[in-house]
């Protein structure tokens, strides 16, 4: 059995260790590969995590994540939105038509945000190409020399870090501007989770140049501190050590965002819109139209601009400027807002280092795997189930209340893997060891000791064949003068009457839950109770031995009428200790007892004549005050040097009946006798 315990625990650590390895393969991924599976996936189940528990009022009470969506009141965004392209002949509504605009319109805007007391102004826009008209480009020019602004840059970099091309703004526009940005940003399996704070690129020459990112240029402009990268782990802003996610990128903060639909225009001194239009925004910043900007007074204009971060950047449906995140679909210039929000106000997503999450994806669902070979199987996968949900909020609550990101999807798959793979194989090899376990008793037992048997977790372990030492009763039967009586017999009539009354002697073992060990020609033999021993066994293997008895006569008394040939049976009992378990070779195993009590039960049914039941001095004490029995004279039996004290069965004894047993004196007993063989 122990062999046995260590091969289930074996096979369990392989198979948990296959689940391990599936779960470490997919954490390991490229993001760029199977992004549904990889950490790309587990970072938006997270970012979903967050949101069910936020939609859900009892868990978002119960779990109270900060509030990091308040308004940012020194970030504002100017919108392209779909008022703004209205034409500008629009009698209701006019706008500035139909992008792309006269690069005039942003000197505009920049000399009215200057008045205002705007700090810095990016435009997150791509002013790639110059105009055929050279005085806009110098119009845009001279605001931006008025107003300190940042120009977005795209870069194309090898995954080497080799820059094949940098894409700037023609040069009258890049030498107006304070700083430009690279707007270049990875979105593996089509989401964006995070931007470089900085690319460093090498040139085919060799020379290594460091460009900022749009939010990171926007934000160094802001504070006046410079952003530093350390490691793919870290970078330096100003004082503040920076966690990014191990690949270089500062990992975007998730946000919902409202949408809503314009049903006109809402008023004199109000937004002008178009009716029918969806406008969309976020609560972590305030916006405004870029048509309603340039007409507002400028005592507004000072109130929402003043020393603040302004942003121009393209909301309108219409220009497809739109990017896909973990948390929604949403226009692009949103996820540079989020990131300058979260350099600004210091809102950091920290992903634990990758040690952590293999231990945990080869730790826990080693455990669960362990757990699942001591519990019942189905029992284990529920309690792994439970594992996961439990270990999904502690992961879900880590991300929500301290930014800290650790695995979720891989450590829950591991889990689960496990603990079904362990629970499968179980169900598997239990399965053979129920068909032992049938094979073995299903015609010694009765069905319902065998269903017991086998409702068992592990129902080979329960049994303990190998052999255990427990007390039971042991009962034999046999036929008085079948030998002579066979002789006037048929073969087929013998073996037609030895099934018919051995069917109705295990009818009657199996009523009083013992076991069938063997039949020896016409000797039967039953344990009470094999396999699990209980503190009744004595009373149902003499119970038993009185029902056999009284159905014996009413089978011979039907027999006799239809002239067939009858018998008589002795029967023996005694009651001891043994050694259960199963005997035999390799090839043939029978479960049995062994012990001298066993010899004693069978050396007690040859002192029995026809129709009587024996009982031991053992077998006596366990049930003197609930049957009626007569004690015998003492006898010798082969094997043993003194003589057993030995009670016939007379009847059982009713509960308030006197009991008439009669005994003899223990102190003065007749001289005992040699048992006779039948």
């Amino acid at each position: 059995m122990r062999i046995r315990r260590l091969r289930v625990l074996g096979v369990a650590l392989v198979l948990s260790l296959i689940a391990v390895g599936i779960s470490l393969v997919l954490f390991l991924l490229p993001r760029n590969v199977l992004a549904n599976a990889n950490s790309v996936g587990d970072f938006v189940a997270v970012n979903d995590g967050k949101f069910w528990v936020d939609d859900h009022p009892w868990l978002a009470n119960l779990f109270h994540f900060p509030d990091r969506d308040t308004e940012n009141e020194h970030l504002r965004l100017v919108a392209i939105d779909e008022p703004s392209l209205n034409p500008p002949t629009d009698p209701k509504n006019p706008g500035l038509g139909q992008f792309p605009w006269d690069r005039r319109v942003y000197g505009v805007l920049l000399r009215r945000l200057h008045a205002a007391g705007a700090k810095v102004v990016t435009f997150d826009a791509a002013f790639f190409e110059p105009t055929h008209d050279p005085a806009q480009d110098a119009a845009f020019a001279a605001g931006m020399r008025v107003q300190p602004s940042v120009l977005a840059l795209a870069l194309g970099v090898t995954t080497g870090g080799i820059l094949v091309e940098a894409e700037k703004p023609p040069p009258v526009l890049a030498a107006a501007a304070a700083q430009l940005g690279s707007t270049t940003v990875d979105n593996p399996g089509g989401w964006l989770v995070g931007q470089p704070l900085v690319v460093t690129a090498t040139s085919p020459t060799g020379a290594h140049t460091d460009y900022p990112s749009l939010a990171g240029a926007t934000v160094e402009r802001y504070s006046g501190d410079r952003i530093v990268p350390i490691d793919a782990w870290h970078a330096r802003f100003g004082g503040v050590t920076v966690p990014l996610d191990g690949e270089g990128e500062l990992l975007m903060l998730p946000f919902k965002t409202h949408e809503f639909v314009d049903i006109g225009n809402s008023g004199a001194g109000g937004p002008t819109t178009r009716a029918g239009s969806v406008d969309e925004t976020a609560a972590f910043f305030q916006s405004i139209s870029f048509v309603d900007l340039l007409k507002m007074d400028l005592a507004t204009l000072k109130a929402f601009a003043g020393g603040d971060v302004i942003v121009v950047g393209a909301t309108a449906q219409a220009l497809g400027d739109y990017i896909v995140t973990p948390n929604g679909r949403y226009p692009g210039v949103f996820s540079n807002l989020r990131l300058m929000d979260q350099l600004m106000r210091h809102y950091y997503i920290t992903r634990v280092p990758p040690w952590i999450d293999i231990a945990l994806i080869v730790a826990l669902p080693l455990l669960v795997g362990f757990a699942v070979t001591q519990l019942r199987a189905t029992v284990g996968v529920a309690v792994a189930l439970g594992i996961v949900v439990l270990y999904s909020l502690f992961a879900i609550w880590l991300f929500g209340a301290t930014l800290h990101w650790i695995d979720l999807i891989h450590v829950d798959l591991g889990i689960v893997l496990a603990a079904l793979f362990v629970a499968l194989y179980r169900t598997i090899t239990e399965g053979a060891d129920k068909r032992v376990i049938r094979e073995m008793f299903g015609k010694h037992v009765s069905p319902a000791l065998v269903d017991q048997m086998l409702s068992h977790d592990d129902p080979l372990k329960a049994l303990d064949l190998s052999g255990k030492r427990v007390k039971v009763t042991i009962f034999y039967s046999d036929i008085r003068g079948f030998t002579a009586m066979s002789e006037k017999m048929t073969p087929e009539q013998i073996y037609g009457q030895l099934n018919e009354y051995f069917e109705e002697m295990c009818r009657i073992v199996f009523q009083y839950g013992g076991y069938v060990d063997k039949f020896i020609g016409d000797c039967l033999m039953a344990v009470f109770s094999a396999p699990n021993p209980g503190p009744d066994d004595a009373y149902n293997a003499v119970r038993n031995a009185w029902d056999q008895q009284q159905r014996i006569l009413e089978m011979m008394t039907e027999w006799a009428a239809q002239g067939r040939q009858v018998f008589t049976v002795g029967m023996g009992l005694n009651t001891g200790e043994v050694v259960m378990g199963n005997l035999g070779s390799s090839d043939r195993l029978n479960y049995t007892v062994i012990g001298d009590n066993v010899n004693t039960a069978a050396r007690l049914y040859n002192v029995a004549k026809g129709g009587q039941t024996i009982i031991s001095e053992s077998t006596y004490e366990e049930v003197k005050d609930r049957f009626i029995v007569n004690e015998l004279t003492p006898v010798f039996v082969k094997g043993k040097v003194l003589p057993l004290r030995n009670f016939e069965v007379l009847g059982l004894l009713e509960p308030g009946q006197p009991n008439t047993s009669t005994l003899l004196d223990p102190n003065n007993l007749p001289e005992a006798a040699v048992a006779a063989d039948h």
